[in-house]
């Protein structure tokens, strides 16, 4: 009957065909979806915008300017400034869509430092970057919320950049390599040369061992799974570099890390959302470069662009003073950040609202956390919640292209 398709019985067997969740999503998002996610650290229940719609930000960012992504069919945002620059550093072009975690082990090859247990990190050197030379100082700075469209949409905004990438190794096509952009995340990869999926920062919001939803990098989370080039640095030259880290948010500490190898880490760090420029042009005194021994300055800044690029000039400045001009420098952006048509905390409250029940505990790019405890007493699955996403719409229909359940990432590789 099938082989004549007698009657209607071919119609039959494709409208009986349903997609499955996660893997009916283009392969490119599918990628970069698995890269950011890991088991026990993450949202339990991952939602992909459709491409109408924009959402940023969620409820784990109150008083924060914070606003990443959450992920959709448009990959823009995920495209980010490479640069690399001054002693140490080769003319090399690189390619388009490299990716973030490539960066700890080009500037490991720039110092040549042979790091530990390389099978465990994603990230490879840039082949041409390291120029034989070894710097003195290494310089890694951080634009927070910065993507290429946003370097595209201002182009006069940031001269000093600009300089930097005709007299380096740069590209304006590189990749975070992950999703969702939440900057705690794209940091951290920057780091240690793995993705979220190897670290286990997946956002600003992760869930420590004991199942406790906690800030990343606050006292009760647990370490990155993963050390850090600074971590190793330290740990192969018994503490002799000079690690140190300027950031606007606690969770920028993934740049360095600090805790993998144990106590008797003694990184200089300072938190200061206010004047970063500042306090690294303070920590710049605290005896960089002072020997043959590279060390390390991590350095995060966000806000206006072209306030950042004149920062970035006086930073470099002050470094190459310093080091009497034994300076490399990376520099970097997390991805396009936006204000967005809907917001993620709202998210949060509708799908409660639509429950009848507080079943999320909080809104992140890309996802929510869901109560565990509540689901265990109300004997429901989280079906509950995808069920109400899945149904929520906007103007011009359903506001999610799809709804499931974190652990289908799992299975990606059976799509």
């Amino acid at each position: 009957m099938r082989a004549l398709c007698a009657g209607h019985s071919c119609d039959e067997e494709a409208s009986a065909t349903s997609e499955v969740p996660f893997c009916s999503l283009p392969q490119a998002l599918r990628s970069r979806v698995d890269a950011g996610w890991r088991e026990g650290r993450g949202p339990e229940v991952l939602a992909i915008a459709h491409d109408d719609f924009v959402i940023s930000g969620g409820s784990g960012y109150e008083g924060s300017s914070l606003r990443p992504q959450w992920p959709s069919g448009n990959l823009d945002a995920a495209r980010v400034p490479i640069v690399f620059s001054g002693n140490g550093i080769g003319a090399s072009s690189i390619p388009a869509g490299t990716t973030l975690d490539r960066i700890a082990p080009t500037l490991a090859e720039v110092i040549s430092f042979e790091r530990p247990f390389p099978a465990v990190r994603s990230g490879e050197p840039l082949e041409g970057v390291a120029s034989g030379e070894v710097p003195r100082l290494v310089l890694q700075v951080i634009l927070k919320g910065v993507g290429s469209d946003d370097l595209e949409d201002g182009q006069s905004a940031w001269p000093y950049l600009e300089e930097m990438m005709s007299s380096g190794a740069a590209t304006m096509d590189g990749d975070t390599g992950s999703l969702p952009l939440d900057p705690a995340a794209i940091v951290s990869t920057v780091g240690t040369g793995g993705l979220p999926r190897q670290h286990g920062i997946t956002g600003s919001l992760v869930r420590n061992d004991a199942g406790e939803l906690v800030r990343a990098f606050s006292e009760k989370a647990d370490s990155p799974i993963i050390a850090t080039l600074s971590d190793d640095l330290d740990e192969s030259l018994d503490q002799q570099p000079i690690i140190g880290l300027v950031g606007t948010s606690a969770s920028d500490r993934g740049a360095i890390g600090g805790e993998w190898y144990g106590s008797g880490d003694r990184d200089e760090v300072v938190i200061d959302s206010r004047d970063p420029e500042g306090a690294a042009l303070k920590m710049l005194t605290h005896g960089f470069a002072d020997d043959d021994v590279a060390d390390v300055l991590a350095i995060s800044l966000d806000g206006e662009i072209g306030r950042m690029d004149r920062a970035l000039r006086r930073i470099v400045n002050a470094a190459v003073r310093v080091s009497d001009g034994s300076l490399a420098i990376a520099v970097v952006g997390t991805g396009s950040e936006t204000t967005g048509d809907l917001d993620g905390a709202a998210i949060a409250s509708d799908v409660d609202a639509g429950t009848g029940e507080p079943l999320v505990e909080a809104a992140v790019p890309g996802g929510l956390f869901v109560d565990q405890e509540m689901l265990a007493e109300l004997e429901v699955s989280e079906d509950v919640v995808i069920d109400e996403m899945t149904r929520l719409t906007g103007p011009g229909g359903r506001v999610f292209a799809d709804v499931f359940p974190a652990i289908a990432v799992s299975f990606a590789s059976y799509c």
